[in-house]
C-alpha cells in the first residue's frame, strides 16, 4: 500500500504549483520539500493521469528499456521516473542496482508478499494387496507405536484423576 494517497499527492503537487512554496507545505504534511517537488513535475508532465499504476513496467524488457532511455538522454532518476509516470523515483535506482548486479534477469516482476503454501506432497493410497512386504511391516510398526503412545497417554491421564482425587 502507498503511503500517500494519489488524491494528496495531486493535491500538494497543485498546491506548489500554484505558488506556495515546498519548505511550508513540508512542514504542514511532514513530507520532505524534494518529494513535494517531484510530484510536481509529475502533476505537470501527466495532469490527471498522475501516479497511475503503469502494469506495462512490470515486464523485464519494459524496465530495461526505461533505464536506457534514462542512460541515452542523460536524465536523471527523477526526470526519467517524472517522464514514465513512476509513483517514486527510487522504482528506478532499485531497477539499475538490480541491473547492474544479477543482469537483465534481475529486472524480472518479483511478486511482493508471502509465497503460496505448496500443497503437500500426499503419497496415492494403496491397498494392503498392492503394498510390499517392507512397507507392510513399516506400516505394522507405525501402528504399532501409535497405540504405545496413545495407551501411555491414557494411563498418564488416570494418573492425573487419581492424584486430584487422592487430593479432596
Amino acid at each position: 500500500m502507498a503511503k500517500y494517497s494519489r488524491q494528496l499527492k495531486i493535491f500538494i503537487a497543485n498546491r506548489y504549483l500554484s505558488g506556495e512554496p515546498s519548505c511550508l507545505l513540508s512542514k504542514e504534511y511532514s513530507i520532505p520539500p524534494r518529494q513535494i517537488r517531484y510530484w510536481a513535475q509529475v502533476v505537470t508532465l501527466h495532469g490527471d493521469n498522475a501516479f497511475v499504476p503503469l502494469p506495462h513496467l512490470r515486464s523485464a524488457t519494459a524496465r530495461f528499456e526505461a533505464l536506457k532511455l534514462m542512460s541515452t538522454n542523460g536524465w536523471s532518476l527523477g526526470q526519467t521516473s517524472a517522464v514514465l509516470n513512476l509513483i517514486s523515483s527510487d522504482i528506478l535506482s532499485v531497477w539499475r542496482e538490480r541491473y547492474n548486479k544479477l543482469g537483465f534477469s534481475g529486472l524480472e516482476y518479483r511478486q511482493r508478499g508471502k509465497p503460496a503454501m505448496k500443497p503437500s506432497r500426499t503419497t496415492p493410497v494403496r491397498s494392503d494387496d498392492e503394498k510390499s512386504l517392507e512397507e507392510l511391516k513399516e506400516e505394522v510398526a507405525y501402528l504399532r507405536a501409535e497405540n504405545a503412545v496413545l495407551k501411555k497417554l491414557e494411563e498418564l491421564k488416570q494418573l492425573k484423576r487419581q492424584q486430584t482425587k487422592k487430593k479432596r
